[in-house]
């Protein structure tokens, strides 16, 4: 039997899904539009049958390094091929972290969970409640604001940080991380927002790295700390943020396609406000930790989890207007909801689905970046999923 993963929704869902979920403006990746049809396997591959494929997949497409993490009945099996650096003689290694862009935010929507279930902020938590200092100084259409609008993308927030708000904010920066973000923070409310707060769903930025701000604030601690405190250390993974390729890491490499040819390339995201962006896009792991992570997912959707409640992870799985806390969500036909996202700093790509009906997620990350590849990631990706769609 042959099958194309071609259903309307999914299509539909993830052109709007991928354009957004980058960590810079400019990134996007075309819908998911297999122009092949492939064999539909009995089964999900595993094991060498699935480290052959994902291998060849890789090579046929000359990418430099890939890998591959697949959850399947709590199972978590991952598969790394090609180079740390294109031509280079340094396999990609099970350990080597890639920089996850945009899946850093269910990340960052896990740890406020954490937060909520202590009791230390609400998920209905607004911004003058968090800055009662504030309230003079930022627009009243924000004071209202919740934590979960923030989340949600619901806040009234522009996408990305604009040039003159940059511009105002170097100035007064310190060194000092937490004094930092909130003086960007503070310049960016004093705008006036870009639809009525609450009214609809415009992808933000801005709106997840001022949720980490209010989590900072609750907490009295910095954003990257409280993720150490309470998701890597929890799940029993090794996470950090940045890039892999920062001085000391040792690690792997990003990449872009130059005149056809992948090229090492360093960071491309603006480092004068990279570090008030980390709780949107500024995660690194790598696929066998993230696999842990999503793995709680799909046992927390079962009420199996002893890291938060069934209540909490149903929350960030509900969508409002397709969007949930951290996921897209979409109903398809024979799967029920499935949750998805994509991450992009412009020099890695991944991307991820979570399907709690069949108890499977999966997640794919490439140390290369460029919009005529994406699409051919999540298809492949896709293509292993195959065997959970009905006859």
């Amino acid at each position: 039997m042959h099958m194309r993963l071609n259903t309307k929704l999914i299509v539909i869902f993830l052109c709007g899904m991928l354009a957004a979920c980058g960590g810079d403006s400019k990134s996007s990746a075309p819908a998911i539009t297999p122009s092949v049809e492939v064999q539909k396997p009995a089964a999900l591959l595993s094991g060498e049958p699935l480290r052959v494929e994902v291998e060849r997949f890789r090579s046929s497409n000359n990418l430099p390094g890939l890998s591959v993490t697949i959850v399947n009945q709590d199972k978590v099996e991952s598969v790394v091929t090609g180079t740390r650096q294109v031509n280079g003689s340094q396999s990609l290694q099970s350990a080597d972290l890639f920089q996850f862009g945009s899946l850093t935010k269910a990340a960052t929507a896990i740890m406020i969970a954490r937060l909520v279930e202590q009791k230390k902020m609400r998920w209905d938590s607004t911004i003058a409640e968090i800055f009662p200092d504030w309230r003079t100084q930022i627009r009243p259409e924000y004071l209202t604001v919740t934590v979960e609008q923030l989340l949600r993308h619901r806040s009234g927030l522009p996408r990305e940080v604009n040039d003159s708000t940059v511009a105002k904010a170097l100035p007064l920066l310190t060194g000092d991380l937490l004094a930092d973000r909130r003086s960007i923070a503070s310049l960016i409310l004093q705008d006036a927002p870009e639809y009525t707060p609450n009214s609809k769903m415009v992808y933000s930025n801005i709106g997840y790295a001022l949720a980490g701000l209010m989590a900072e604030t609750v907490r009295g601690d910095s954003y990257e700390n409280l993720m150490q405190k309470e998701v890597f250390t929890q799940l029993n993974i090794k996470g950090r943020f940045g890039f892999p390729e920062d001085a000391g890491v040792n690690n792997n490499v990003g990449h872009t396609l130059v005149a056809g040819n992948w090229k090492a390339t360093p960071p491309l995201v603006d480092p004068r406000y990279a570090f008030f962006i980390n709780a949107a896009g500024g995660m690194n792991l790598n696929l066998a930790d993230y696999g842990v992570f999503l793995r709680e997912h799909l046992r927390g959707l079962q009420g199996q989890s002893n890291y938060l409640s069934k209540a909490s992870f149903t929350l960030m799985h509900s969508p409002v207007d397709g969007y949930g806390l951290g996921w897209g969500i979409t109903n398809i036909k024979g799967l029920g909801d499935v949750s998805m996202h994509s991450g992009t700093e412009l020099t890695y790509y991944t991307s991820n689905r979570v399907i709690p009906s069949k108890n499977v997620a999966l997640a794919i990350a490439c140390n290369c970046y460029d919009g005529t590849i994406t699409s051919k990631l999540d298809n492949f990706a896709d293509s292993l999923l195959f065997p959970l769609l009905p006859q």
